[in-house]
């Protein structure tokens, strides 16, 4: 790849990302508009823990220490059993708006990500049917939150583009 065709490329991960700032923002004020309760936040890195041996696959997302605090708050006061995740893959990074709700008391965490294609390796082939997990951290390392989905499809990229739907 030559400078140039590398400029392009970071542009366009800019670009998406950007996007998916935007249509994130407009997911919560819609929610917020429905009377739901809102935590919006962003991860500012989010690894891919793949573990085939234990059958341990997860996206664990790095977010500000206010945001974890309240997170951590609203799982030990809640129930999240309904997720959603939008998924679009550009320029070689999955961007991610991943919504995790609370129905009984109207909360609804959105969590904007990235993840680098590079990142998941096999793991398409050798998840299969195992469920995934969304881990919340802070910078130290603690989890704050860990969410289990049982369609890993969702968060994977396939050739259908943004799969989407909600899991109860």
């Amino acid at each position: 790849m030559t400078r140039d065709e590398s400029a392009g490329v970071d542009t366009q991960a800019r670009e998406a990302w950007k996007r998916t700032l935007t249509d994130a923002a407009d997911l919560a004020e819609r929610r917020e508009t429905a009377g739901w309760t809102v935590l919006y936040t962003q991860s500012s890195e989010t690894t891919v823990v793949t573990n085939p041996d234990e059958k341990e696959y997860a996206f664990r997302h790095l977010v500000p220490d206010e945001d974890a605090d309240q997170i951590s708050d609203w799982v030990a006061d809640g129930d999240f059993p309904q997720y959603d995740v939008h998924r679009a893959t550009k320029a070689g990074t999955v961007f991610l708006v991943i919504e995790i709700l609370d129905p009984e008391q109207e909360r609804w965490l959105l969590i904007a990500a990235a993840y680098p294609l590079t990142a998941i390796g096999g793991v398409s082939e050798t998840i299969g049917d195992h469920p995934v997990q969304t881990r919340i951290r802070q910078l130290d390392g603690t989890v704050v939150a860990s969410f289990e989905h049982t369609d890993s499809e969702k968060f994977l990229p396939s050739d259908a583009g943004g799969l989407t739907g909600r899991q109860n």
